[in-house]
């Protein structure tokens, strides 16, 4: 009776943490998910987005999500300066066009929303100091143009 207490126990802590943090972004977060109203969002604004791509049970997303995405340093500095929206790879295929679609996740492209061109791109997990520098060589980018 324990041994399978603790199986539902453990399995119930997975789902929590592996499936539901790409929800946290928009939810908690306040990033867009589809890419239509964030490309008229950030045109009126003037930001470029930043489209995070995310997948259902990925550790390197979550982690990503947890110790840098949701910290508030981390948060601030992308609200003030981009745009956010969060998606999910393959889930979400109807919210994005195809040829945004990354090879692996996750994945953060930064996209200008005047052209909807791709002018930067960062992959895989960062810390907060890493995204850091992402998010200022991002802004320098985009501020060239």
């Amino acid at each position: 009776m324990k041994i399978t207490y603790y199986i539902l126990l453990l399995t119930i802590f997975f789902n929590f943490n592996l499936y539901g943090g790409s929800e946290r972004l928009v939810h908690e977060m306040a990033y867009e998910n589809s890419y239509n109203e964030a490309l008229a969002k950030a045109r009126k604004l003037n930001k470029p987005i930043m489209m995070v791509f995310t997948q259902e049970g990925c550790p390197y997303c979550y982690k990503f999500e947890e110790k840098t995405l949701t910290v508030e340093s981390i948060d601030k500095e992308v609200k003030k300066y981009f745009l956010p929206l969060n998606v999910l790879r393959y889930k979400d295929k109807d919210k994005y066009p195809a040829e945004l679609q990354p090879l692996g996740v996750p994945t953060v492209l930064f996209i200008d929303p005047k052209t909807q061109n791709v002018f930067y791109k960062s992959f895989g997990y960062k810390s907060k100091s890493e995204y850091k520098t992402e998010l200022s060589k991002a802004l320098e980018l985009f501020n060239k143009n």
